[in-house]
């Protein structure tokens, strides 16, 4: 085990895909992610399995007493002890804080070496997966409102505006309000951000526009797979089925890019949103678990 440098960017993004993949984390992701660790305040090790970048894991403070965990190792390389090792280097970088939350994949195995390290589960996020040629066309945009991608946006102020008014109501409390430089340093200037097949709805004709709603998704042109990051209507735009749209016409804009598998998740709590997935054609595919372990003084 040993602190990850520049050179292990590669390793990282395949050990990523392999360990959770459903999400889009790409090499070039990792890259620019260890350019900002310094700034974040985030640590990142590497554990090795012989002379092989076998493990990954970091760790970032989020509050004066909570740090965020990532834990993954390939799982040619698992039940070697691997991920204990990390996750005690992680453990001990932190030592001070009062808890420690991070997201286990659902699966027994993951679960189980969670529990066996202290975490308890909190809440559970459906996996869902659609291949988007199969999803019809998402038909025109709602009356009075012009679609957009979000690439075209002529205000990111419009963006984080919706975002932060949707992110305190969010059902699994996973989003956070962000800042102008939190937006770009870690959603809109990440390299697996896809603004340009990212569906957006503008009013033009409130006093100043409007971004009603609106679908970000990252996406791994090398692996044809898409996640959906955020999906968001604006308080004032609500109960106009906009989130559906928007989705929809993501998803059509996948197919069009030869995308051919979209993932989303969703917590099981948020009904509204599973059930308009399920009306999409997702099907649950997985799920994953957030956990946490409340450190002892």
């Amino acid at each position: 085990m040993r602190d990850a440098h520049r050179g292990d960017a590669g390793p990282i993004g395949e050990i990523w895909s392999a360990a959770v993949p459903y999400l889009v984390r790409t090499a070039a992701r990792a890259a620019a992610e260890m350019h900002e660790d310094k700034t974040m305040r985030r640590r990142r090790w590497v554990g090795l399995d012989g002379e092989v970048v076998a493990g990954t894991a970091t760790a970032r403070p989020v509050s004066e007493h909570e740090v965020f965990l990532t834990v993954e190792v390939h799982p040619d390389h698992g039940s070697r002890g691997v991920g204990t090792a990390l996750l005690a280097a992680a453990a001990a970088a932190h030592a001070g804080v009062d808890q420690m939350r991070a997201v286990s994949n659902g699966d027994p195995i993951s679960l189980a070496f969670a529990v066996r390290n202290g975490f308890l589960p909190e809440a559970e996020e459906r996996i869902g997966f659609v291949a988007p040629h199969l999803v019809g066309e998402a038909g025109p945009a709602p009356q009075g409102l012009r679609p957009v991608t979000l690439e075209a946006l002529p205000d990111l102020r419009m963006l984080l505006e919706t975002y932060n008014l949707a992110a305190g109501e969010d059902p699994s409390h996973g989003a956070r309000r962000l800042t102008m430089y939190q937006l770009r340093s870690e959603w809109w200037d990440n390299p697996d951000n896809s603004p340009a097949l990212s569906f957006g709805l503008i009013d033009d004709a409130a006093p100043r526009p409007v971004l009603a709603a609106f679908t970000s998704v990252e996406v791994d042109r090398e692996r044809a797979r898409a996640w959906t990051t955020m999906t968001a209507t604006h308080p004032s735009y609500r109960g106009r089925a906009l989130a559906r749209w928007v989705e929809h016409r993501t998803l059509n804009a996948m197919a069009d890019a030869g995308v051919t598998e979209a993932w989303i998740g969703n917590d099981t709590g948020d009904e509204a949103m599973l059930a308009l997935n399920e009306q999409l054609g997702y099907v649950t595919a997985t799920t994953s678990i957030r956990v946490a372990r409340r450190v002892p003084a």
